[in-house]
């Protein structure tokens, strides 16, 4: 039986696109192609922001130490990466709705410390006082899909795998979660979500 529902948090819970903040930030079509190469062509780069073991500091070196040629892109994209951020206008309702129903609520998410908290300022993380819980990889130094992110939401909060959804937009988290012991549910909208939970069972 399904007692938890576990979010991502990025393009689920709430918007988010390094693109789109660069447009804001008023980059060119050519520097914005040079700062997505450089710095999204390969996940595990911005993986090292999201795991939150450099600091600020470290984190920018090693960005510039990727693409010395365009630093003082990858300074103001950095300094505003978080700037497009935008709450989906589904989320609370979401959260509120299965809580309401009897499921317990939590997010295990891939998030940098600055990113995330700067996104609770900005207005678009709107729902951590609904939650029964939470862990961001910067908070124990893990990220999705590795095995121990999930395994410490489940210690941390007593939970049982098996009664646990996982519901993420990028499909080898998901498997990863399936790794674990979770129920995986792969997003790709909000009524294609509630569609699905519903199908396993979850009622709301």
């Amino acid at each position: 039986m399904i007692r938890n529902i576990v979010f991502d948090v990025g393009k689920v819970l709430i918007g988010w696109s390094p693109e789109v903040s660069m447009d804001m930030i008023g980059f060119t079509a050519e520097e914005k192609q040079a700062v997505m190469h450089a710095l999204f062509r390969d996940r595990s780069i911005w993986n090292e922001e999201d795991r939150g073991v450099k600091t600020r500091e470290e984190m920018f070196d090693f960005l510039v130490s990727i693409a010395p040629e365009i630093e003082d892109l990858i300074r103001r994209f950095y300094e505003n990466a978080v700037i497009s951020v935008t709450p989906m206008d589904y989320s609370r309702d979401w959260i509120m709705a299965l809580r309401a129903a009897g499921y317990r609520v939590y997010v295990l998410s891939n998030f940098g410390e600055y990113a995330q908290k700067r996104a609770v300022e900005l207005g678009a993380i709107n729902f951590m006082d609904l939650l029964d819980g939470y862990i961001y990889s910067y908070m124990i130094h893990e990220i999705k899909p590795d095995r121990a992110i999930y395994d410490a939401l489940i210690d941390k909060y007593d939970l049982v795998a098996d009664e646990c959804v996982f519901i993420d937009d990028v499909d080898i988290n998901v498997e990863g979660a399936g790794a674990a012991g979770m129920q995986g549910l792969l997003f790709k909208g909000y009524e294609d979500a509630c569609d699905k939970l519903r199908h396993m069972g979850v009622e709301f």
